[in-house]
C-alpha cells in the first residue's frame, strides 16, 4: 500500500509540475519532462515491474495530457521503466557520476525511441523549441540524480 501512495504522489507532481511548466514556458515543456523522473526514480528504487507498471501509467498519461499520438509515451515509458529497473539491479549505479551517466544513457534511449515512433506513426511535425528537445536527456539526469542524491541524504538522516 505504501509503494502505491508514493507512486500516486509522483505522478501527481509530475501533473502539476508538468502543468506549471507548461505554462511558464513553451521551451520548458519539451526539455522538462518529470514523468520520466518518476518512473525512473520509482524503477530503479523499487524494480523493474514496478518500472513497468508506472512508465505505462506515466506515459498513458502524459499522451492523454499532450496533443501527440495517445500511445507513444506510454510504449517509450513502459520501456524506460523496465530498461531502468533491470540495468540497475545488474550494474552498480549509486556513485553520483555513475549515476548521472547511467541516467543520460537510459534518458537518450528513451527519448531516441520516442521521437522514433513519433516519426514512424505520425506526418506532424514535431514541436522541438529550436532543438531544446535534445537538451532533455542531460535535464533529466541531472535531475534525477539530483532527487537520488537528496533521497538517500534524507534516509540516512531518518535513520
Amino acid at each position: 500500500m505504501k509503494n502505491i501512495l508514493e507512486a500516486a504522489a509522483g505522478i501527481l507532481i509530475a501533473v502539476i509540475l508538468t502543468a506549471f511548466f507548461s505554462r511558464a514556458s513553451a521551451f520548458l515543456v519539451p526539455v522538462v519532462n518529470v514523468f520520466s523522473w518518476v518512473v525512473i526514480y520509482f524503477a530503479m528504487e523499487k524494480g523493474e515491474l514496478a518500472g513497468i507498471l508506472l512508465g505505462t501509467v506515466c506515459g498513458l498519461l502524459q499522451d492523454a495530457l499532450s496533443l501527440g499520438v495517445f500511445g507513444v509515451a506510454g510504449l517509450s515509458k513502459t520501456l524506460l521503466g523496465y530498461l531502468a529497473g533491470f540495468i540497475s539491479r545488474k550494474i552498480n549505479v549509486a556513485p553520483f557520476g555513475r549515476n548521472i551517466l547511467f541516467l543520460f544513457i537510459i534518458s537518450s534511449l528513451e527519448l531516441g525511441l520516442w521521437l522514433g515512433l513519433m516519426t514512424f506513426v505520425s506526418s506532424r511535425k514535431l514541436f522541438s523549441a529550436g532543438g531544446a528537445f535534445l537538451l532533455q536527456p542531460f535535464v533529466t539526469a541531472l535531475a534525477v540524480g539530483l532527487i537520488f542524491k537528496l533521497s538517500r541524504k534524507w534516509k540516512r538522516e531518518a535513520s
